[in-house]
């Protein structure tokens, strides 16, 4: 009864995503990353078919369940015998007392007839074994789609904030290459006036024309960023999106070392009860199988086709019975084939060992570093501040006379990449926050509240 409920809630949920996901892209407003995250899991081609694994498993397990249920075939044939088969009976009972043995016709030209047989399986234990196991299926199929779920989440969230960072060095290029033409202008004075030797008004112009082709390469590697995102989101890529480019930390997740809600855990441990489950379905398939049948048949039998349709050679027959099938000695297949299956549950157990380790070596990880970006972010915050003090003094006093250009090009530089490692600081402890989500297998439960 479960799951005639959820499928009604799981497309009703779908539905109101994909409006909404629709209505998102047809504003001007830029996205927001849980916005994003939204319209990816409702148009994603990928995720969408993953998600028809589960109604596939779902029509696999009614099948498995239908063949505990009555079989009915209806049979329709007609023969021609083109050569009678003869029977050697003694001389005295076919007339001929003089012959030991004479050869009797038997039967009739054509046969025809209808018959109706139905089955009935009473004990199969094989059978009984995969039904049992129609859950595991079940959770198998819930468990990829939630895979592939938590995956699209990281995929598109990683996007997102590379994307974030590339729209920060943009504009932070973009301030220093308006900083550097106003330091052109305060330099095309002073070499107008034959303070500054052409040399270093050159190397100026130089440097304010790296600064353009900087800012034109990063704007190319932007849009082709913002394509593949689009990709990734399953929209047209003739639809016209932009993304919330603002930067803001949020807050830090709660570290714990907890793995047990890694999906991919569970996944595997599913695996293995399904593998066990096969092995005694296997090893079941040499119980007994007990089965009712009943056979009803119509038939004629005649000697001349224009007597095909006459009720006197028509008669009925009709069977009842029980029969059981005891398999002995199947040349080893079941036995080669119980052994295959332990060896893959073998498989299955050292990948979960080893998954299991590389999940708590993937969460140490994501901690340490979410921790050591945490502190990185605090004191590039510190140095940028400081780095912006330091420009805006350098300038003053180079347009007073007091500062040289070398002193005002090295305060510029290292205001730069003041910015730099104060963004790149910055979506760090995104991305750790996220890896750490990851790690925990919190990406749908704690990530998607958190944004």
């Amino acid at each position: 009864m479960k799951s005639k409920w959820e499928r009604p809630q799981v497309l009703t949920i779908v539905i109101v995503i994909s409006l909404f996901a629709q209505s998102v892209m047809s504003q001007s407003k830029p996205l927001n990353i849980k916005q994003a995250i939204d319209i990816a899991l409702a148009n994603n081609y990928g995720l969408q078919s993953d998600s028809l694994n589960m109604q596939i498993t779902d029509y696999k397990n009614k099948e498995t369940a239908g063949y505990y249920l009555p079989q009915a075939n209806v049979k329709s044939s007609m023969e021609y015998n083109a050569a009678l088969p003869k029977q050697m009976l003694p001389g005295e009972i076919a007339g001929q007392p003089a012959k030991d043995y004479v050869p009797v016709t038997f039967g009739t030209r054509y046969k025809m007839g209808t018959g109706l047989e139905v089955t009935q399986n009473i004990y199969r234990k094989d059978l009984l074994i995969k039904m049992k196991a129609a859950g595991l299926n079940s959770d198998v199929a819930r468990l990829k789609f939630q895979v592939s779920k938590e995956e699209l989440i990281y995929e598109v969230a990683n996007s997102f904030y590379s994307l974030q960072t590339n729209a920060e060095k943009i504009r932070a290029t973009a301030k220093d290459y308006n900083n550097m033409k106003e330091i052109l202008v305060i330099a095309k004075a002073q070499y107008d006036q034959g303070t500054m030797k052409r040399i270093d008004y050159e190397t100026l112009e130089i440097n304010v024309a790296n600064e353009w082709s900087q800012l034109k390469q990063l704007k190319t590697q932007y849009d082709e960023q913002l394509e593949y995102f689009k990709y990734q989101l399953a929209v047209p890529a003739s639809a016209t999106i932009t993304i919330d480019e603002s930067i803001s930390p949020v807050a830090v997740v709660a570290q714990v070392d907890d793995i047990s809600q890694r999906s991919d855990l569970h996944l595997l441990t599913r695996n293995i009860e399904l593998k066990e489950s096969e092995i005694k379905s296997i090893r079941a398939e040499k119980t007994p199988v007990i089965s009712t049948y009943f056979r009803f048949n119509y038939e004629s039998q005649f000697g001349d086709i224009n007597k095909a349709f006459n009720q006197d050679y028509w008669y009925k027959a009709a069977t009842f019975g029980v029969s059981t099938s005891i398999p002995i000695f199947d040349g080893n297949r079941r036995k080669s084939r119980v052994s295959a299956a332990q060896s893959e549950l073998q498989q299955l157990k050292l990948q979960h060992g080893q998954q299991e380790q590389y999940a708590q070596t993937e969460l140490t990880t994501a901690k340490q570093t979410l921790d050591n970006n945490t502190e990185q972010y605090h004191i590039t915050q510190k140095n940028l501040a400081l780095a912006e003090k330091v420009f805006a003094s350098r300038k003053a006093l180079y347009s007073e006379g007091v500062s040289s250009l070398v002193e005002l090009l090295d305060a510029e530089k290292d205001l730069t990449r003041a910015r730099d490692l104060y963004t790149e600081a910055l979506i760090n402890v995104q991305t750790g926050i996220l890896k750490v989500h990851k790690a925990n297998g919190t990406l749908v439960t704690g990530f998607l509240k958190s944004i």
